[in-house]
C-alpha cells in the first residue's frame, strides 16, 4: 500500500436507510505507520441522532499484515475502554489498498465469539482537529515561527522553521487557527499596587470576553492569549481554567519570555506550546502520579516540549539549560503522543476532565519509535 494506513476514518452508511436506523457513530484512529507510529488503534463512539459522545477506546500491540488480495489487515486484543465494554475483546480492521480514499472494514468479536461490523471512511491524515482562537493584548508582539538554523540543535539539524501549527502537527493534531487579532485585548487597568499587570481573575474575564468560540460544553476549541506580564513577573505562561470552565485556554507572558534574540524567540515559542499543551491536559513528565506506567515518570531526563529546560536532568556532567537545548528536538514524547492521539476523549478534549495529577489517559508505550527520553 502507498497511502499510509494512519489517520482519522469516520463511519458511514451506505444508504439512507441505514444511516437513520443506526443508533451509534464510530470515529476511528488508526496508527500503525508514518512519522512515530505508537502501533495504536483507538476510537470513539457518539450517538447517531444528537451526537452526543458515548465512550472510548485503545487497543495496543496491534498486530499488523497484508493479505493475498493485498489488504493491510490490524488485529488488537483486550483493549481498554473509557465505559464498560465486557462483551468487546478484539477488533479487526481490513483496509484494501485500491480504495480512494482508503476505507476500512471494522469488525468487533465479543466474548461469546459474534461479531458487529462497522464501515468506516478515511478522513484525514491527522488524528484529531482543534479550532484556536489567538487574541493579542494591546502592544504585544506577534509570536512569530522560530528559525531551528538560528542556534545550535540536535543533528540530524531541522531545516526549516517550526511554529505553534509545525509542533503540534508533527504529533498528529491539526490545528487551525480561525482567529489571530493584535491589539485585540485591552490591557488591565491596574492599580498603584500591581501595575496593570494579568491576574488569573482578569484572565478569565477577558477569556469569557474574547473567546467567541466558547460553548459552555467540552468542545475542540481554545483561546490562547499572548500578553504582557503577569502579576507574578516571573511566570512565563499559565493555563486560564476555573473549576466550570477546565482547560479552556492559557496565556503566555512577553515580559518574562522575551522575544527579542535569537534565545528569546526559542523559549518564547517552547512556552507557547508548553502551555497549550497542559491544556491537552499534559503534565510536567517529571510531575506525573506515582503509579503512572509511562516509563519516563518521574524522569527529569525527557526531552520533550513538556519539560522545562532548566530541570532537564541526566547526569551531573548533562544537565540544566545547555544541555537541554543541545539534546532537545523539538517534539513530545512518546508517552504525550499517546495521550495527544489515542487518550479517551473526556480526558483531552478543553472543558472535560480536569486538570490535575490523577486525571489524563496513562498508557504504557509498547511497540512505539524510540522515545525522545535520552538514556
Amino acid at each position: 500500500m502507498n497511502q499510509k494506513a494512519s489517520g482519522l476514518y469516520k463511519e458511514y452508511s451506505s444508504n439512507s436507510s441505514e444511516r437513520k436506523t443506526k443508533r451509534t457513530v464510530l470515529e476511528l484512529r488508526v496508527d500503525v505507520d508514518g512519522t512515530r507510529p505508537l502501533n495504536v488503534i483507538s476510537g470513539d463512539f457518539y450517538t447517531n441522532s444528537k451526537r452526543t459522545y458515548l465512550g472510548s477506546f485503545i487497543f495496543q500491540e496491534i498486530k499488523k499484515s497484508e493479505t493475498p488480495a493485498k489488504e493491510v489487515r490490524l488485529i488488537g486484543e483486550k483493549g481498554k475502554f473509557s465505559y464498560n465494554s465486557d462483551q468487546f475483546t478484539d477488533i479487526q480492521i481490513t483496509i484494501p489498498a485500491n480504495s480512494h480514499p482508503l476505507k476500512a472494514t471494522v469488525k468487533w468479536t465479543n466474548s461469546s465469539g459474534s461479531q458487529s461490523k462497522y464501515l468506516c471512511k478515511y478522513a484525514s491524515k491527522y488524528f484529531r482537529k482543534v479550532h484556536l482562537e489567538h487574541d493579542y493584548e494591546e502592544g504585544v508582539v506577534p509570536l512569530e515561527p522560530y528559525e531551528t538554523k538560528d542556534l545550535s540543535s540536535p543533528s540530524p539539524q531541522r531545516s526549516h522553521p517550526i511554529s505553534i501549527i509545525d509542533a503540534f502537527a508533527e504529533a498528529g493534531i491539526k490545528i487551525i487557527v480561525v482567529k489571530e487579532k493584535k491589539d485585540s485585548v485591552p490591557s488591565p487597568k491596574g492599580t498603584p499596587l500591581d501595575g496593570g499587570v494579568w491576574t488569573d481573575s482578569e484572565l478569565h474575564e477577558a477569556m469569557l470576553k474574547h473567546f467567541t468560540l466558547f460553548r459552555g460544553k467540552p468542545q475542540w476549541k481554545l483561546w490562547l492569549l499572548s500578553a504582557n506580564e503577569y502579576v507574578m513577573s516571573n511566570i512565563y505562561g499559565i493555563m486560564v481554567s476555573r473549576k466550570e470552565n477546565k482547560r479552556r485556554g492559557c496565556a503566555v507572558f512577553q515580559s518574562a519570555t522575551g522575544w527579542q534574540s535569537a534565545e528569546e524567540k526559542r523559549f518564547r515559542l517552547f512556552i507557547y506550546v508548553h502551555e497549550l499543551g497542559h491544556c491537552f491536559n499534559l503534565h510536567h513528565p517529571w510531575d506525573k502520579p506515582q503509579d503512572d506506567p509511562s516509563p519516563e515518570a518521574g524522569r527529569y531526563a525527557t526531552l520533550s516540549w513538556m519539560n522545562l529546560p532548566w530541570r532537564y536532568y541526566l547526569s551531573e556532567e548533562s544537565c540544566g539549560d545547555e544541555a537541554f537545548w543541545e539534546a532537545f528536538n523539538f517534539q513530545f514524547s512518546n508517552s504525550e503522543l499517546m495521550h495527544l492521539r489515542h487518550g479517551f476523549r473526556n480526558d483531552v478534549i478543553f472543558g472535560g476532565n480536569t486538570f490535575n495529577r490523577e486525571n489524563g489517559t496513562q498508557f504504557t508505550v509498547k511497540g512505539a519509535t524510540k522515545d525522545t527520553t535520552r538514556t
